[in-house]
Parts: structure tokens; C-alpha cells; sequence
């Protein structure tokens, strides 16, 4: 097997000492842009990799970050690694994940491995933008909660704007000339229920719409839930001309039911859902209007709130609210 090229074998090569190659590769300014730009490009040439190790005795910090979450389990799995991971890239560090599906009582193990790699600091996420107690494991490491709240409040928390979300599904269905509009909403005692409710409502009356009692149905977070609740709204005497499904799920199966009355979206009846799950929004037809869950910009906040605790910087002691995106598509 090939010996790994070391520090020494660049200073050799290059006629220079092992200090002077230390000082460029670590971008310090005790020698010349020359000497700097040699040492560079002789690594490249010699594939000369980092002793990771070596580095962290040196330092006293790994470099590395860990993740705790039930998401790698869902479709937004990808857009929260890779917020997180670019950014610890993009500084030279790197993510370490343990994945769970009961993220309130992670395995034991698998968090304590984690930190027995010595991480800087720990994400905790969750799929539903809930209050969790954090578990006793993770007691006394710097942390940043992702699509989670603290009820102890120790840890700051990076959460969507669930209110503006919810506003802005109510005003593009208002916007689009709609007159009586429903939602079918998530299950109650959810943070994203309230929220996107709230901000429906409010949408509806800057407006000068009627928020009708009658046209909120609390229809569960599944594509049956949807479907059921979508039934029962079209069973009125006045149906709705307009339906904001809190998840994407939901507006699935009210497309069903919209169809089976032999209605049209969006000629009938325009839909708008939340979330952005992308193997539901843009296969649906016609494509489903959604507001996205921001996870890769909440990954990338949280890993530079990791950052800035393990600097010793002050940033937020409490919650950092992310917009939610609108994507236009054509089912209003």
C-alpha cells in the first residue's frame, strides 16, 4: 500500500522547510504568495491529504459536527444534510449523522459513539415543527434545534415562519380571485397547525373575505385525511372555490375527492398545499402550488449557530425564523 504523502515529503521536494509548508497549507501569513503557491500546487500534484488526527491534538477540536434527527427517514432528509454539510464543508469541517425514528428518546448508543468523536456541537431536528424536551444524553453539549423548540429553553432554535407560510397560501388563493376558501388542516396541538392557521385566517380578512368556521376541517397529515375532509367540505350547500391543504399529503387526496365531484382544478376550485414535498407537488396535475419548508436553509443556519458556540460568539439566544418560499405552479 502507498505511503501517505506527508508535510515533510512537500518540504523535501520543494527545497524548504516543514514549517513553511505548515504555514501554507494553513493559510497563515509567515511566508510568501510564491512560497504559498508552490506548496499548493505540490500537494495537488502529490495528493497530499491532511493528517485529520494529527490536526485535531494540535488544535484540541475534531472538526467535527454531529446530527440527531428522525428526518433522514423522510423526503426532506436531503435538503437538511446538505444545508448543514455544505456549510461545515465550506470551513473544513464535517457532519457525523445519527439517524433515528423516536428522535425524544434517540438510541443511547448511537448518540454516545457520536460523541465520543468529540463533536463541536450537536443539530437535533425534527420532522414536525413541535416543543420537544431534549434528551438527557445530549444534556451539557453545545446544540442547535432545527424544526424543534426547547421547552427548557437552553438551546436556540432555527423554525420556518409557519404564520407567514400560512398567509401567503391564503392571499395566492385570494389573490387568484377566490371567494369562499377553506383549509384542511393538520391535527391539533401542532405548532404548524396553529401557525399556518392562523396566518390562513389573517390572509382572509386584510382580504375582506369571511373566515367561515364551517370551511376549517381538521383532516389529519395523510393523503386519506385529505381526501375525507375534501368530501365532507364539497357535501355543503355553498363548496368552497378554494382549499389551502396544510401538507402536501392532504392536498393529494382533496385533488381525489375534487375529481371524483367532477370539479376541475383550478378552473373549480384551486388548491394550494404546504411543504414542497417534491414527489408529490410536482407529479400532481395540474402541479400543485406549495409553500416549502426552508430545511436546507435551516441545516445551513443551524451548523453556523454550532459554529459560532464553539468560537465563543454570541448569536441567538432564542429562535431564528426562516422564510418559507413559495413555489407557483399551476393549481391556482
Amino acid at each position: 500500500m502507498t505511503r501517505p504523502v506527508t508535510m515533510s515529503d512537500l518540504a523535501r521536494a520543494l527545497g524548504v522547510s516543514r514549517s513553511a509548508v505548515s504555514f501554507a497549507l494553513n493559510n497563515e501569513n509567515q511566508v510568501s504568495e510564491e512560497t504559498r503557491r508552490r506548496v499548493v500546487e505540490k500537494a495537488a500534484e502529490l495528493g497530499y491529504r491532511p493528517n485529520a488526527g494529527a490536526r485535531a491534538l494540535a488544535s484540541q477540536t475534531t472538526g467535527l459536527y454531529g446530527l440527531v434527527t428522525d428526518i433522514v427517514t423522510t423526503p426532506f432528509a436531503g435538503d437538511l444534510i446538505a444545508g448543514a454539510q455544505e456549510t461545515f464543508w465550506r470551513h473544513g469541517k464535517s457532519l457525523i449523522i445519527a439517524g433515528t425514528n423516536t428522535p425524544d428518546h434517540p438510541d443511547r448508543r448511537s448518540v454516545e459513539m457520536m460523541l465520543e468523536h468529540r463533536v463541536g456541537g450537536v443539530l437535533f431536528a425534527t420532522t414536525w415543527n413541535r416543543t420537544i424536551k431534549v434528551p438527557s444524553v445530549l444534556s451539557g453539549v453545545p446544540m442547535a434545534l432545527v424544526h424543534c423548540s426547547d421547552i427548557d429553553g437552553h438551546y436556540p432554535s432555527v423554525l420556518p415562519d409557519e404564520v407567514a407560510g400560512g398567509y401567503e397560501a391564503g392571499s395566492l388563493l385570494a389573490d387568484s380571485g377566490r371567494k369562499r376558501i377553506a383549509m384542511i388542516n393538520l391535527p391539533e396541538g401542532l405548532t404548524a397547525a396553529e401557525g399556518r392557521r392562523v396566518g390562513f385566517e389573517r390572509a382572509l380578512k386584510d382580504a375582506g373575505l369571511a373566515v367561515d368556521p364551517a370551511l376549517i376541517v381538521t383532516g389529519g397529515a395523510d393523503a386519506t385525511d385529505g381526501y375525507r375532509a375534501a368530501k365532507h367540505l364539497l357535501q355543503q350547500p355553498l363548496i368552497p372555490d378554494g382549499i389551502f391543504c396544510a401538507n402536501d399529503r392532504l392536498a393529494m387526496g382533496a385533488y381525489d375527492a375534487i375529481r371524483e365531484a367532477g370539479l376541475r382544478i383550478p378552473e373549480d376550485i384551486g388548491v394550494v398545499g404546504f411543504d414542497n414535498q417534491e414527489l408529490i407537488s410536482s407529479f400532481l396535475r395540474p402541479a400543485l402550488t406549495t409553500i416549502s419548508l426552508p430545511f436546507r436553509e435551516m441545516g445551513r443556519i443551524g451548523a453556523e449557530l454550532l459554529m459560532q458556540m464553539e468560537r465563543g460568539e454570541e448569536g441567538p439566544r432564542e429562535t431564528v425564523v426562516v422564510n418559507c418560499p413559495t413555489v407557483i405552479r399551476e393549481s391556482i
